[in-house]
């Protein structure tokens, strides 16, 4: 299969590369055609800086949700290092799917669906955030 011939070819005249647009049959001009005059830039607001001072949270994991709450440096670095566990037992979660296949990843898919479980997740994450209400 050929590729499409090129839109533009060079060739040598006097000495000088001149690049010929092949559709127009012209030499392709050092400067485009001006089009519209330029506008001036858009003044925008500047972007807020994403320090992680800030957590919002869902519905899904918070009963007070949507709700924004100012963290300090002791909160932020709680929520790092529970990244990092919830990392961790992510990891160890999919190593034991693939070591006890089918029966762990059915006990899991039975955990999380129990409404009981997922209330009192959703109670004890309520009352951790309430903590860095709080704090900050």
């Amino acid at each position: 299969m050929k590729p499409p011939p090129t839109r533009y070819r060079v060739v040598e005249k006097g000495r000088r590369l001149v690049v010929i647009d092949t559709l127009t049959g012209a030499p392709v001009h050092e400067h485009p055609a001006s089009g519209a005059p330029a506008q001036p830039p858009v003044q925008r607001s500047p972007a807020g800086v994403d320090d992680g001072s800030v957590f919002t949270t869902q519905p899904w994991f918070d009963e007070k949700a949507p709700r924004t709450v100012r963290l300090n440096h002791a909160s932020r670095q709680q929520i790092k290092n529970l990244r990092f566990a919830v990392a961790i037992v992510v990891a160890v979660c999919v190593a034991l799917s693939f070591l006890l296949w089918p029966f762990f990843p059915i006990l899991l898919f039975v955990l999380l669906v129990q409404p009981k479980l997922h209330k009192q997740a959703r109670a004890g994450v309520t009352r951790w955030v309430d903590g860095f209400d709080q704090a900050a």
